[in-house]
């Protein structure tokens, strides 16, 4: 009986399993976070200490962007990249030690949480923070290994995007790190928002969305010389966008509009994307992730709203609800939708075959359409409802959401694997003589 030969670049095709578990279960810990937060205990949310610090916030946005949420699509890359390159510069140990610090890092942010004391929150969280940017920074000599290496079409369909979101990899770690060190340094806590969120998350996604439509489904969306001038563009709005932050809070510039700037990349990566193409093929019938499609929908409302809260609503919000739009409505159900068709690609299950997760898609609209309407109560243009009504249904919505891809992924991803095969349909034709037993499923063939 052979092994998967670990000198060959696609030994690590399936390792995606290892991720997605722990994924799976640091979605509970940032659950009972969220609930601890904001239902169970409540009065210490309220203490100066906190609200100063803005370190409560930083604490909860950390957990998705660099935990649970980071897990998902490291999963992917570690499956997909050395497929895309022909390389795999890397062995199994590293990523137990992804998972090992990505877990770890979460459980001493929660702990911290759920402590209810600021001094503990923030010696547990900068330990913690520090175990996630690690694991991101581990990850900067195998993507630059993968740069370098980079050499066929399919690679070339999503471009610097691609590229450009592995090679940002070790400055979001190091950024982490400082921002939780300096964590009553309100210049790192705007540099951890503008950088990690608004530019490396924004551009992952818009990865995604291209890598799905353009790379998977095969819709012609933009060419490779277009791919590349619309990254610089997107680079160059997000520099200015970091710049203008930086000069309103240093004073420089006194006018809050300025902030309207985190909605100039959003705009960038919606029409560059071509949504013309992209709803003539949906309208014809073609399949696809809804969940995908979804979140490049709601690209468009979301920089709205972060135009209309730069203009009409306290500063002091810091662009909360554009943010938590961003993140939720559009980054998670990116991941989530390509995380969904990267593992029925494993089971080889056809494109028409596939079914869309509508109760998810329609949650996520129910939160976001919530989240707009306390944007605009915020700002004082509406009061229908009333906003804590409206806050619960969304929180109730996104839970939901949350609940039913936790249900799949528990369900389908890691513990069903009938018809699961270690290479992806979608590289069947790619050569691969040593396809059979490996260390993952190692009763599963090809």
């Amino acid at each position: 009986m052979k092994s998967t030969s670990k000198d060959s670049y696609n030994w690590a095709a399936g390792s995606y399993i290892d991720l997605f578990i722990v994924s799976a279960v640091t979605q509970i810990f940032f659950a009972i976070g969220l609930y601890w937060t904001f239902a169970s205990d409540t009065t210490w949310v309220n203490e100066a200490p906190v609200l100063q610090s803005n370190i409560l916030i930083l604490a909860i946005g950390t957990l998705p962007v660099l935990g649970w949420v980071m897990a998902l699509i490291i999963g992917i890359g570690f499956d997909r990249f050395p497929l895309d390159y022909k390389s795999a510069p890397f062995d199994p140990s590293l990523i137990s030690t992804i998972a090992t610090l990505n877990i770890g890092g979460q459980i001493l942010i929660m702990v911290g949480i759920l402590t209810s004391q600021i001094e503990s929150l923030e010696s547990l969280a900068q330990m913690g923070a520090t175990l996630l940017g690690m694991q991101v920074i581990l990850l900067g000599p195998i993507s630059w290994s993968l740069y370098k290496s980079r050499a066929t079409e399919d690679n070339r369909k999503v471009g610097m995007w691609a590229i450009g979101s592995m090679l940002a990899l070790p400055v979001v770690g190091v950024i982490t790190i400082l921002s939780w060190i300096l964590v009553y340094n309100d210049w790192f806590y705007i540099l951890f928002w503008t950088v990690i969120l608004d530019g490396f998350w924004l551009m992952v996604t818009f990865a995604l969305i291209l890598s799905h439509f353009q790379d998977r489904l095969g819709w012609e969306l933009m060419d490779s010389k277009v791919s590349g001038r619309a990254f610089t563009v997107f680079v160059f709005l997000v520099i200015i966008h970091i710049i203008l932050e930086f000069l309103h809070q240093s004073g420089d510039i006194s006018n809050s509009y300025v902030k309207a700037s985190i909605s100039a990349p959003i705009l960038w990566v919606f029409f560059v994307s071509r949504p013309d193409q992209i709803w003539k093929n949906v309208l014809s019938g073609k399949q696809y992730s809804a969940q995908i499609l979804s979140a490049h929908s709601w690209l468009l409302a979301t920089a709205a709203i972060g135009i209309y809260e730069a203009i009409y609503i306290e500063e002091a919000i810091g662009m909360f609800y554009t943010r938590f739009m961003l993140i939720f409505g559009i980054v998670v159900q990116a991941v989530w939708g390509s995380s969904v068709y990267l593992h029925e690609d494993h089971k080889y299950i056809e494109i028409e075959d596939r079914k869309n997760r509508w109760v998810s898609v329609i949650m996520m609209f129910i939160l976001m359409v919530g989240i707009i309407y306390l944007a605009l109560n915020a700002g004082g243009h509406i009061s229908i409802f009333n906003p804590e009504i409206v806050a619960t249904i969304a929180v109730v919505s996104l839970f939901v959401a949350a609940s039913d891809f936790f249900i799949w992924l528990v369900r389908d991803a890691i513990f069903n694997h009938d018809n699961w095969h270690r290479i992806p349909m979608y590289y069947t034709n790619m050569e691969s003589g040593d396809e059979q037993d490996d260390a993952y499923f190692p009763n599963e063939s090809e």
